[in-house]
Formats: structure tokens, sequence, C-alpha cells
């Protein structure tokens, strides 16, 4: 008898050991980031929490091919390959799964309608009754669990059912994102070796400069001038390039905070599901159970509203677009540049906000707003050596611009250095603590919203800087 069954809820765990096998699950998978073992957790824990004896996990490739990925209990090496890798058109319960996005059930494998490849595999293993789950994420199957009893045919209920889709479902996340982490992995490693091909090529380039240079020095005062015209455009070429490399780090901080995102909120879903399961059997279970541990369900609940408020924060510093029409609100950009700023502030700085009680709304881009506000807040969080006091001040001004103002109590800059401070490489730090380019690009990413950058600092006593941005850029 075969059947195809649609999932329309979630059902919630009803016993304390599936309660427990959720749980076991979950903590397995966030513990590791390696493909095949995540693969093999979810093949034991899903066989564990519908108690049958045998599991199988074949993912999708090219959409005509299976892979074996993992087995519970795992088969015998000298297994024939004819196992491990299978044309979808040979097993058509697999194929049925993964085209409907729907569980296919098989009570009895002895009077269902097998095909040839089936039927060798079910002999082997010795399958009584078989359930077929499809792993779907943003509906796109990834492959599909197979479930089989060895001992005797069993009749499953709509419970087991559905609790083994739901969970199927959710554990796609996990797949899905060991999938994206190996990707990112390869990103990096490729990422590196370019970088490493474009420094041997920069400094085979420095220093065929360098003798270039040693041979102009030789030469006349004609020469000499014509050597001093060609420094410009080099310092402009060290400049657009350091830009350009300062451009590729954000995209590539992107891609891996897009990663790092996927994997925080992989956690925090099992987190939030159990959270979830938990407060409704407490609730069950009595007012005075549900009073005990109340105060723990609420430290659940508020680290999982923190840990999503630091995962918004990543996501708003490196978004790269190159849109100019966003709605860019300027308290939620400062706060956000604080939050990120936190581990350096805390315990040390005093930070007074002084916002404006209206909203202030410009038309610009948020990810280099973010990028522009947050290497001011650092210079000022390096200039205060010990405590000290931030604050930031928001308003409008008479021609109805946005003005944010940032002052910090630290050691102050020299006059003759305020007007070198926006100049590419640049930098009043010491040697190794500073590149010179955060303002020049803050300036730059200013101009491009028809703003100003202002600044004012004395000695010892702190600096403030101004930005003036008006409401719709140029």
């Amino acid at each position: 008898m075969e059947k195809s069954l649609e999932i329309n809820s979630s059902p919630a765990p009803e016993s304390i050991r599936e309660v427990n096998t959720l749980i076991k699950i979950s903590r397995s998978v966030i513990s590791t980031l390696d493909y095949e073992k995540v693969l093999q957790i979810i093949s034991n824990g899903m066989a564990e929490l519908l108690e049958i004896e045998s599991a199988a996990i074949y993912l999708l490739n090219n959409n005509e091919e299976l892979l074996l990925s993992a087995a519970t209990p795992p088969l015998d090496p000298e297994m024939p390959e004819a196992f491990r890798k299978a044309l979808m058109i040979d097993h058509p319960h697999i194929h049925r799964a993964i085209e409907t996005k729907q569980t296919v059930l098989v009570e009895k494998t002895r009077k269902a309608n097998l095909s040839v490849a089936e039927r060798t595999i079910i002999e082997a293993r010795q399958l009584q009754s078989l359930l077929y789950f499809p792993f779907v994420q943003e509906n796109i199957v990834l492959g599909v669990l197979i479930l089989g009893t060895c001992n005797q045919a069993k009749t499953f209920t709509a419970h087991q059912v559905e609790l083994g889709q739901t969970v199927a479902n959710q554990l796609s996340i996990a797949i899905y994102n060991a999938l994206l982490h190996d990707d990112l992995k390869r990103h990096r490693d490729n990422l590196e070796l370019m970088v490493n091909e474009k420094t041997h090529d920069l400094d085979e380039a420095i220093e065929e400069l360098k003798i270039t240079n040693q041979a102009l020095q030789e030469k006349n005062e004609i020469i000499k001038l014509r050597n001093k015209e060609l420094r410009g455009p080099l310092k402009n070429l060290r400049a657009t390039q350091a830009m350009l490399v300062q451009s590729e780090k954000m995209v590539s901080l992107g891609t891996l905070t897009a990663g790092v995102a996927h994997e925080i909120n992989n956690p925090l879903n099992y987190i939030s599901g159990a959270y979830q399961g938990l407060d409704v059997y407490f609730k069950k279970s009595g007012n005075n159970i549900y009073k005990e541990v109340s105060l723990y369900m609420d430290a659940i609940r508020e680290g999982v509203e923190r840990i999503s408020g630091i995962v918004k924060g990543l996501n708003q510093f490196t978004r790269q677009t190159g849109k100019m029409d966003e709605d860019c609100v300027i308290h939620s950009i400062l706060d956000n540049c604080l939050m990120m700023l936190n581990s350096r502030i805390v315990d040390r700085i005093d930070v007074v906000k002084l916002y404006s009680k209206k909203s202030l709304v410009i038309k610009g881009n948020v990810g280099k707003l973010n990028q522009a506000f947050i290497n001011i807040l650092l210079n000022a969080v390096q200039a205060i050596e010990n405590s000290g006091i931030i604050s930031i001040r928001t308003g409008l001004n008479i021609k109805g611009g946005v003005i944010i103002e940032i002052a910090d109590s630290g050691i102050g800059i020299r006059e003759d250095d305020i007007k070198k401070v926006t100049d590419p490489f640049y930098t009043t730090k010491d040697p190794g603590k500073g590149t010179g380019l955060g303002l020049s690009i803050t300036h730059t990413i200013i101009k491009e919203h028809g703003g100003r950058l202002l600044f004012d600092s004395k000695l010892g006593k702190g600096t403030t800087v101004k930005v003036v941005l008006p409401v719709k850029t140029k």
C-alpha cells in the first residue's frame, strides 16, 4: 500500500522522549559545520525520533542523479556502487516525493509496486515499511530522507508522519547552511589565492618602480621635473587602489557575514522552536510548574531577541548596493554603529545621545552611511585613552538639512593636522595602528550624499565632527 501525504500543520511533540530527541538533534547539528557530520546526525536523529531501525539520506545532483550521503546504520564498505549512486528515474518513490514535495508512505513493501532498483535495495536491507520525507528549503528540494523498519511492517500514525516531515523541513535549513559553509570556504580559499597573486604582482611592480626611480635620479633637471609630475598620478593611483581593496574587503565581509547570519539564524530557529514547545508543555503542566520555570523561559526569549538584533546590525553594516535612493533612518544607523562598537565602549566610555525628537530620514545608501559613521565613532573611541565621554547630537538646520555632531573627550588633533585628516594615507596614529583611509573614505561617502564633513578640535580636550546631509541627495 502506497500513500502520498500532504502536510498542512506543524505538530507539537507529544512526549518528553520526542522533546528530548529534538533537543539532542538540535544541539548536535549546531555543534558542527562539517557537511558529512551534519547529514549523519540528521540520519541517526530521525531514526531515533520515529523509533525506526534504518535511515538513509539521498541528495539530489543535477535534478537527475541521487547520491547516498548518510545511512543508519552505516553501509558496509563492500556494498555495491548501485547503493551509493543511482538515477532518480530508477526510483519512482523518491521521484514522487521530490516532485510533489510531500511525504510518501509504503506500509508493506511485500505488496507494493516497486521498481527493480527499489526491490534490490529493500531486499538487501530487509525493509518492511518505508517513509520518504523530502528536504525542502525555500521551495527547492535538496534531497530525500528514507526511513524504514526491518523487523516488521509498521502502521505510522498521522502524528508521526507530520512530525517527521516538519522536522525534516526544519533540518533542511541545516543541510542548506552546511552547503553554504562549504561554498564560503571555497570562496575564501580562492580569494586568498587571488590576493596573494595580486600582492606578488604589486611587489614586482613596486620593485620595477624603485629601479626606474633610481635611474631617473641620475638624469638631468628636466627628468627630475618630469618625475615630480608623475608623483601626483602615482599618489592618486595608490589612493584609488586602496579604495578598490577596501571595496573588495567590504564585499567579501558582506558575503562572509551573510553566511554567519545564516549559521546564527539556524540555531536561533531551533532555540525559538524549542522555547515555543517548552512554553506550551509547561503551560499544560500547571500554573505551579510554569511559575517555577518562567524566569528561565524569559531569559531564553531575551537572549534570542538580543542575538537577532546583532545579526540585523551585521547585515545593515555590510550590505553593498549602488542605490542612492534608500530610506536612511539616521538614528537607527547611529544605534547600529554603537552596537557594533559596544565591546570597545562598555565599562570605559559613557555615550550621551541627544537625538532630535523627530525621526530624521534622508535618501541615500544605508550600507555606506553605516560605514561612514562607524569610522567617525571608531576614531572617537580610539581618541579616548582610558575613560571619557562621547556625545551624539542630531537635529535640523534652518535649510531643513540634517546635522549630526559627534564629540569626544579624547586627546584631540593639532590645528595643523585638521586640514589633512581626510587625505588618503594620512594618519595621526602610531605606526601599525592606522591606515589613513578611514576619514578619507568617510569624506568620499558624505560627498556622494551631497553633504559636508566639518572638524573642530583642541589638543588635549577632544574633537567634534559635524556631518551635514541634505534630506534629498543630489
